[in-house]
C-alpha cells in the first residue's frame, strides 16, 4: 500500500527491524548496567559499627563523652553505609531498563546515574550506539502514523467528500494527529494519577516533559521503580512507560506532518507562480545589465569623442585619420552654464 502523492510508502518488515534492534539494545543495556552497578556482595548478614556499640553501651549504666562521641560517629558512618546499599540495591534489571529507556529516549530524569567508572564509561559507549537507533525507529514509526492518517483522512474523502482542495488532507492529517497527542496527554494525567496520586496538572505537565525529551527529573513515574508491592500499580507504572514512548512516536509524527503541509504550500506556491518568478528573475538580470553598461557610458564616451564645446554651444568635433567626422555637424549640446 503507497501514497503516491508523498512517494513513501508503507514498509512494516523495514519497520519491524528498526523496532526489535531497539529493543534488544535497550535490553542488552539494561543487563550490562545492572551488572556493573549493582552491589557486588551481599550486605544483609553485614553487622555495622553502630549496632555494636549500641549493644556495648546498653551493658554500660554510665556514658562517657567519649563514647557519645564514638556512637555519633558510627551512627553517621551506619548511615552512610545504608544510603549506598539503597542506591546499589535499586539496580535491579527493571530499574536498570528504565534508566537504559531514559537515555535512549534522551529524556533523562537523573534519578538514577551510574557511579562505577565501568558504569560511567559504559554509558558513554551505550549512548553513542542507542540514541541514533532509538531516533530511526521513533521516526520511522512516526512516518508511518502520519502517513496512514493521511491515507485514511483521503479515503474519506475521496468516498464522502467531493471538491476537496488539494493539499487539504496535511493539514488535516496534521490537526488529527495533534489532537491524538492530545488525548495521550490527557490519558497519561489520568494514569499517573493512580501511580502516583499527582492531581490531574502535575500528570499532564510530567508526561509533556517526557515526551519532549525535557526530562527535569523533578517528577519520576513511581520513582523510577518499575515494580511495587500493589500488582495493579506495577501494571500502571509499565503501561506509563509504553504510553511514553507511543507519544514519543505521535510527538514525531506531527512534527512530520507539518512538515508535510508546510513542503505541499510551498510546492503550491511554486506551481501557481512559475511565469512571475521567471519575470523577476529575468527583470533583475536586465536591471543588472543595464547598470553595468551606463557606469561604463561615461568612459567610452570620452574616449571616443574628443571635440569641444564653443562659446555658441556648438560641439566641435575633431576629425579621425579618415577625414571624417565622428559626430553630424548639425548636433549640438546643450549650452554649458
Amino acid at each position: 500500500m503507497t501514497d503516491a502523492d508523498d512517494g513513501i510508502k508503507f514498509e512494516p518488515k523495514s519497520l519491524c527491524i528498526k523496532i526489535t534492534v531497539c529493543m534488544i539494545v535497550l535490553l542488552v543495556g539494561a543487563a550490562i548496567f545492572m551488572e556493573l552497578e549493582r552491589e557486588k556482595n551481599d550486605s544483609t548478614g553485614e553487622t555495622y559499627q553502630a549496632t555494636i556499640l549500641k549493644q556495648s553501651l546498653a551493658e554500660k549504666y554510665n556514658m562517657s563523652l567519649t563514647d557519645l562521641m564514638d556512637l555519633e560517629a558510627a551512627f553517621e558512618q551506619e548511615r552512610n553505609n545504608k544510603e549506598e546499599a539503597e542506591r546499589l540495591s535499586r539496580w535491579t534489571y527493571g530499574n536498570s531498563l528504565f534508566f537504559a529507556f531514559t537515555i535512549m529516549t534522551t529524556i533523562g530524569y537523573g534519578h538514577m546515574s551510574p557511579h562505577t567508572w565501568q558504569g560511567q564509561l559504559f554509558c558513554i559507549f551505550f549512548s553513542l550506539i542507542s540514541i541514533p537507533v532509538a531516533g530511526i525507529m521513533l521516526i520511522s514509526v512516526g512516518n508511518h502514523v502520519s502517513l496512514a492518517i493521511r491515507v485514511f483522512i483521503r479515503f474519506m474523502e475521496k468516498t464522502f467528500l467531493s471538491g476537496v482542495e488539494s493539499g487539504r488532507a496535511e493539514l488535516r492529517s496534521s490537526v488529527v494527529t495533534f489532537l491524538l497527542f492530545i488525548l495521550m496527554v490527557i490519558f497519561g494525567a489520568i494514569l499517573t494519577s493512580h501511580t502516583d496520586n499527582w492531581s490531574f496538572m502535575e500528570g499532564m505537565y510530567f508526561f509533556f516533559i517526557s515526551v519532549s525529551t525535557i526530562g527535569f527529573g523533578d517528577y519520576v513515574v513511581n520513582d523510577g521503580e518499575l515494580r511495587s508491592s500493589d500488582h495493579s500499580k506495577t501494571i500502571a507504572v509499565n503501561f506509563t512507560i509504553v504510553l511514553i514512548t507511543i507519544g514519543l512516536c505521535v510527538l514525531s509524527s506531527v512534527l512530520c506532518s507539518v512538515s508535510a503541509y508546510i513542503e505541499e504550500r510551498q510546492k503550491q506556491i511554486r506551481m501557481r507562480i512559475p511565469e512571475t518568478l521567471t519575470a523577476t528573475n529575468a527583470i533583475n538580470a536586465a536591471n543588472v545589465a543595464l547598470n553595468t553598461v551606463t557606469s561604463s557610458l561615461p568612459l567610452r564616451l570620452s574616449k571616443k569623442f574628443k571635440g569641444r564645446i564653443t562659446e555658441g554651444g556648438k560641439y566641435e568635433e575633431d576629425i579621425n585619420q579618415n577625414g571624417e567626422a565622428s559626430l553630424g555637424s548639425d548636433r549640438h549640446l546643450a549650452p554649458v552654464s
